[in-house]
Formats: structure tokens, sequence, C-alpha cells
């Protein structure tokens, strides 16, 4: 069975910040891009909230998300990635008073890019395409909440991703991220916050984003696509 691609474009249309999974609360960077973990996360909203698939029911709901776990995603990127650092108060557990909240500062880090991400999608089979080609287009933004996204096309014939997996054997230029994805021994159970299932750990991936330091201050970083 041969693989098929395609690829779907989003454009920005607020700041973008999604924390590192390895971060903690109170001082966490933010990843360059929608991790894949985020994108089949939005994916499964989408499926929920618009046709009330029962991801537990099993039966054919199954191999529904098997299409969403099973896709492959890769990245091809240009333009600009603009960094603000900044400082915002958040709400966190009080030790001292069990049961309340505390307010406390946090560092946070909110991007800016002027140009589209294009979202390359590898698949196994003319369904599976199908049914992630029905939520893609309605998903409005990846990560936190207000990191707003408008979709703007799909493309059959994608570009050829400029995001590489991270691998020692050759020079690579460029900033490294690590990004969730699905395990492959994911179900439903172990992505449900409401579900009791978390033996299974996320698949993690290093990748190298060809981006090129061009300028910083103490309020942000700039970086252009290279």
């Amino acid at each position: 069975m041969r693989d098929l691609k395609f690829s779907t474009v989003f454009q920005s249309t607020s700041l973008f910040s999604l924390k590192d999974s390895n971060s903690t609360n109170s001082g966490a960077k933010s990843l360059f891009l929608p991790s894949p973990y985020a994108i089949k996360m939005a994916l499964l909203n989408q499926a929920i909230t618009l046709d009330g698939i029962d991801f537990e029911s099993g039966k054919g709901e199954n191999q529904l998300f098997n299409f969403v776990r099973d896709a492959d995603i890769g990245y091809f990127v240009k333009g600009n990635y603009c960094v603000n650092n900044c400082f915002v108060k958040i709400l966190k557990p009080s030790r001292s008073r069990p049961g309340q909240v505390q307010e406390t500062v946090s560092f946070r880090e909110y991007i800016h890019t002027n140009e589209p991400i294009e979202i390359i999608f590898t698949v196994q089979s003319e369904q599976q395409k199908l049914f992630l080609q029905k939520y893609l287009h309605k998903i409005n933004y990846f990560g936190k909440r207000g990191c707003f996204f408008q979709f703007m096309e799909y493309k059959e014939r994608p570009n050829k991703p400029n995001v590489n997996v991270y691998s020692g054997d050759f020079l690579h230029t460029g900033v490294l991220q690590e990004y969730d994805d699905f395990n492959e021994k994911f179900s439903f159970e172990h992505v449900n916050n409401y579900g009791g299932k978390n033996s299974v750990k996320r698949e993690k991936r290093i990748l190298v984003l060809p981006l090129h330091h061009t300028s910083a201050s103490k309020s942000f970083t700039s970086y252009l696509v290279v």
C-alpha cells in the first residue's frame, strides 16, 4: 500500500504559544509550531464537537481514532518568526491554604509569524485522507485557547518538508526543539482527560527548524527561515 500525501495551510492570526511538555508551569518556553500531538488533539476535538463521534464505543470508531493516531505529520515553513518574552500572572494551587489558589508570576513566550504554516500529512488510504480533511479546515486554534489560526487551503501536491527530524549522523543547522506525537500504542483512553490510562508515554521527536537568528533584545528574539 503506497503512502498518500496532502497538506493543509494555516495562517496564524494571533500570537502563538505552546509550551514544551517538559516545561514547568512557572517557566515555559514556547514551541515554534503546533506539535503533532496538538494537531491530532484538535482533530479529535472537532470530530467529537461537530459529529459526536464516540471514540470509546469501539466498532468503527476505533478505526477512526487510528486514522488520526497513525497520520504522519511534517512541516514546510517560511518567513520570519519573532519570539516575544514576557512575564504574566497565573494562578496556582496554594501550598499554605489547601483547596485555594494564589497568584504568582510566570515566564512565557509568544510567537508571531508573518507567513502561513504548511502542515503535511502522510496517510495510508484515501478513506483516512477524507476523514482528516472533513475536520482539518474547521480547526481554528492550536495549543492554548486564543492562539487562533485561519485555514487557507488544501494542497494535493505539498511542498517538501523543510523541518527535519534530528539525527546525529550529519551536521544540522537551525533550532532544535522536542515535539510530542501520539504513540502507536495509544487508544482514545490514553488521550482522554477523563480516562484512567496513563501507562503509554507520548512519542518524542527532536525536530530541526531551519531558523537563523537575526536580532534580539531583552524583550524579543527574531528569526528568519533559511
